[in-house]
């Protein structure tokens, strides 16, 4: 997709004549990785910053068009990016009055200006072009985006989600559980993802079905699909492999006795575990529940420590998590935080055509992130 007429963009600054086009090419994608990597690059090398993107866009999830490079250039020189953005798939599951249903979203990321041209709304226009093609070919129900300025993108029509967590700081020495206090689990590798995915879709799908809808509200969820799952832990396998010349072989845990599992992300540079995904125990009575739940997150914290990370962070936990948090804290003594989330990774959500519903975005966990 590509545009030839004219952007003008005027401010007491200056007159700005830009093209907003699809940069498709694999030059046109280096022009603007390397701008991206000014702002999100920090902890790699430029090379390594684009021999990132090049794994990445091998993943399944940004093959094809899975993954979109969007840019503003200089109208008199094309090679000269001076805002860009991606777009990334994103498979929906929403329910609402009429019916559940699977639809196509996307995750915008990367969004950047040239420190040169801060200010002159570039960002702005960007994002006008990027929503409209959202709107229009990109067939987009809704998409989402992570941002450390959620206030800025909220003018741009997508609006603020609930960004809460938990923080479970690993202990400096490693727990001991008994078996006759915790069930039986077992750590999962990549072999394993693809079956759990597959079992894990199915059951929100009749989750959905069963949630007490409130009236003229929608419920939302990105599907945890084999692809999304395995994108993050190939990215965080990049960048340990990076910064430590090793990552962890471990991507989650299982507890088979209540159809309970996690997976985690394990980012060695900054010393800190993210809990992808918690897929609840199903059929089981609270207290066995809980008690599945406490030792997944146990065994997450073990791992961490073997790592010597620093904390297992879980955002948007549900009820039954934090009655499992409460456990471990009452029993094992695991210090636990509960605050907001405010400064960064702040999650906002747009609907098709910038209209304003009343969302339920559930569950609402780290493995949409991008």
């Amino acid at each position: 997709m590509a545009e030839t007429q004219p952007i003008t963009i005027e401010n007491a600054r200056s007159t700005l004549k830009v093209i907003f086009s699809e940069a498709t090419t694999p030059e046109e994608r280096v022009r603007s990785a390397k701008l991206a990597s000014t702002a999100f690059g920090k902890s790699l090398t430029p090379e390594g910053y684009l021999g990132r993107d090049e794994y990445l866009a091998s993943q399944p999830l940004a093959r094809g068009t899975g993954w979109r490079w969007w840019c503003l250039t200089l109208a008199d020189n094309p090679e000269q990016v001076l805002a860009m953005c991606k777009t990334m798939h994103r498979d929906l599951l929403i329910r609402d009055s009429s019916a559940t249903r699977q639809e196509q979203g996307y995750c915008i990321c990367s969004v950047v200006t040239d420190s040169t041209y801060r200010g002159r709304g570039l960002a702005s226009v960007l994002l006008k072009k990027v929503a409209e093609w959202l709107d229009g070919p990109g067939n987009a129900t809704a998409s989402i985006l992570y941002s450390d300025v959620g206030d800025f993108y909220v003018s741009k029509g997508w609006d603020i989600l609930d960004s809460f967590e938990s923080i479970l700081t690993v202990p400096p020495s490693v727990l001991h559980k008994g078996q006759a206090q915790f069930p039986e689990t077992r750590p999962l590798t990549t072999d394993d993802i693809p079956r759990l995915c597959e079992r894990d879709v199915e059951c929100l799908k009749d989750d959905f079905q069963k949630y007490d809808l409130p009236k003229d509200s929608v419920l939302v969820t990105i599907l945890p699909t084999t692809n999304m799952i395995t994108w993050l832990q190939a990215r965080i396998a990049y960048m340990n492999n990076q910064s430590n010349g090793k990552t962890p072989e471990v991507k989650g845990s299982i507890c088979e006795s209540a159809d309970s599992w996690i997976y985690w992300y394990s980012d060695l540079l900054h010393r800190k575990m993210t809990i992808q995904r918690v897929k609840l125990p199903r059929d089981q009575d609270q207290a066995t529940s809980t008690r599945a739940i406490a030792r997944l997150l146990l065994d997450a914290i073990e791992e961490a420590a073997k790592w010597e990370l620093l904390e297992v962070d879980l955002w948007n936990p549900s009820p039954e998590l934090h009655n499992a948090t409460k456990l471990l804290n009452s029993e094992l003594g695991i210090k636990v935080t509960n605050q907001k989330r405010e400064s960064e990774h702040i999650p906002c959500l747009r609907w098709r055509g910038g209209e304003k519903r009343s969302i339920i975005f559930s569950p609402n966990e780290f493995y949409p992130w991008s």
